[in-house]
């Protein structure tokens, strides 16, 4: 499976570029993004990328961030990508777009109370990220359904994500897994876009 996920990296890149009911999570009252966040973009990003989007956003190493644009499906799923690995095809959700960082590289946000492989590192309690070839296959065939699937990320550089929130690119909100998993997800913005 390992070589289907490198050399769909093609498939998946010409893929993203043809397409890019939980309670709602509290407002972050003090806008502090040490910890796990929700972004809900406001209407200051305009026409760029990140319009309407909600982000999940953590702290990474040294004052970074990474995160996941979790509203951004595609009409692309993993059995599309790797038809002739069975496990992809018993994955129901599509690959949505993650980011503009990494595009053609797959990840996984995983949930359960348990590491899902080797190297995931835990994002919330109840939340894992999974990257690399071997990892997400792992979790491909392992546990298709207990994670979702991006293509690409969103990084920050140290002091980048706090100076965007000061300059209301972004509301912040208190991260919730109901809200990576939603069933929904384009519903998102709508609901939390701020007022």
């Amino acid at each position: 499976m390992t070589r289907f996920l490198r050399s769909a990296t093609v498939a998946l890149g010409a893929a993203l570029i043809a397409c890019a009911t939980c309670a709602l999570p509290a407002r972050a009252a003090d806008q502090d993004v040490s910890k796990p966040v929700l972004l809900v973009a406001s209407p200051k990003l305009g026409q760029t990328d990140f319009r309407e989007t909600v982000l999940l956003a953590v702290p990474f190493r040294n004052g970074e961030h990474v995160g996941f644009i979790l509203n951004r499906p595609t009409d692309t799923t993993l059995a599309t990508l790797f038809p002739e690995h069975a496990p992809s095809r018993e994955v129901k959700d599509p690959v949505y777009v993650g980011g503009p960082i990494l595009p053609q590289v797959l990840f996984a946000v995983v949930r359960g109370n348990d590491r899902p492989t080797e190297g995931a590192v835990q994002l919330m309690p109840d939340l894992f990220f999974v990257n690399g070839a071997a990892a997400v296959d792992s979790v491909i065939e392992r546990s298709p359904n207990r994670a979702r699937y991006f293509a690409g990320l969103v990084g920050w550089r140290p002091g980048e994500l706090e100076a965007q929130v000061a300059e209301n690119f972004w509301d912040v909100r208190d991260a919730d897994a109901s809200a990576v998993f939603r069933n929904d997800p384009q519903g998102l913005w709508p609901e939390m876009k701020p007022r």
